[in-house]
């Protein structure tokens, strides 16, 4: 599987690259909302780990425009922000999951 990590801070992308490869997906790296365009303007990914709060773009920005494209790959929300309506505004920009940091790689 081919993954897109869209995660600005460096400890938390860097530590989800890892573990993700570890368990044997190729994961491509953006670290900011622009980037995960490009990427997703050039990719076919599996999956999106997409966060919010990103430089250049924010990520339900992204998340918008990838849906309006036709993007069909399934989009997790990772996030830090935890309040119900992020929560709900997330899943109705077209997310099909969202989860709160920190979590559990395993989860």
């Amino acid at each position: 599987m081919r993954l897109l990590l869209v995660e600005d801070d460096p400890m938390i992308g860097e530590s989800l690259e890892e573990g993700l490869r570890g368990e044997r997906y190729a994961v491509d790296w953006a670290r900011d909302g622009r980037g995960a365009e490009l990427a997703l303007e050039s990719h076919a990914y599996d999956l999106v780990l997409l966060d919010l709060g990103l430089p250049r773009k924010q990520g339900l920005e992204v998340l918008a425009a990838y849906r309006k494209r036709g993007g069909g790959a399934p989009v997790l929300i990772i996030t830090a922000r935890d309040a119900t309506p992020d929560r709900v505004a997330g899943l109705d920009a077209g997310a099909d999951d969202y989860l709160v940091k920190p979590f559990d790689l395993d989860e």
